[in-house]
């Protein structure tokens, strides 16, 4: 059984986006204050993987980032408690696969969905000792196409009001606001079931002897990063000003090794 916590608080921004859009972000000295409130009713709130977040207008991620970071050191911490193989890896799955974030602007996903894996890396960097992302990506390649396929998965484009909505009710929900509207109209109806994770949907494919296409795209992707031509940035673009390769700081050997699989 999961517990879900809903984080829809609201503060400034531009009058003309929200006039356009009723979008509103959190100024980040503000979270952690928001953050403490959600501690002090639930002390095992930030590693406890039954744990669900939901963000219905993540905006640029400035309170999703704050969870994200929250939830991988206290599950990294759990789970060398517990003698977890892999605390690391173990942790940043945890961490992705029960976190979801939405918003109506495209941009906005993309810039979230772009700091969430800056994020990851660090986290990376700094508990695997390496600091070269190449010889991480180089030695992660299957955990690192996951952690793209979840990003996407988990952080998307989508309508608050209908995609907390049955089929039903979505579309008069969705048109209680006309970017809302506007958007159902072009979009359609897209429910989020919390429990449906990347790596939940991504066994269920195995099950049915099926590979999903996204995941098959991703190993592509990073293989191309290996090699240093990664062109084609349009599934994966929020990853772009991470490995993008005039910035990744590469080994001099750019040999790509097998892929070892590990789930995200």
């Amino acid at each position: 059984m999961y517990n879900l916590i809903g984080v829809d608080e609201l503060s400034h921004r531009s009058k003309n986006r929200i006039k356009i859009l009723g979008e509103v972000f959190t100024p980040e000295v503000y979270v952690e204050d928001m953050l403490n409130l959600l501690y002090k009713d639930n002390k095992s709130i930030w590693f406890d993987e039954n744990v669900i977040f939901f963000e219905p207008s993540c905006g640029h991620g400035n309170i999703v980032i704050q969870i994200y970071k929250k939830r991988l050191e206290a599950i990294y911490k759990k789970s060398l408690s517990m003698g977890v193989r892999k605390a690391t890896f173990h942790a940043i799955a945890n961490a992705i696969n029960t976190l979801w974030a939405i918003d109506i602007d495209p941009n906005n996903v993309i810039h979230c969905q772009s700091r969430v894996i800056k994020t990851t890396f660090e986290f990376l960097k700094k508990k695997l000792g390496i600091e070269n992302e190449y010889k991480i990506i180089q030695q992660e390649q299957d955990f690192i196409a996951h952690l793209l396929c979840a990003i996407k998965w988990s952080i998307h484009e989508n309508e608050t009001l209908s995609a907390l909505s049955d089929s039903s009710t979505a579309e008069k929900n969705a048109t209680k606001t006309k970017s809302g509207s506007k958007w159902f109209k072009k979009n359609g109806h897209h429910p989020i079931d919390y429990e449906l994770c990347w790596v939940t949907y991504f066994n269920n494919c195995l099950t049915k002897n099926s590979i999903p296409i996204v995941y098959k795209r991703a190993i592509n992707f990073v293989n191309k990063i290996l090699i240093g031509k990664p062109s084609d940035f349009n599934e994966f673009n929020f990853a772009k000003d991470l490995f993008d390769q005039n910035k990744l700081t590469f080994c001099t050997n750019n040999s790509s090794s097998k892929v070892q699989r590990r789930q995200i």
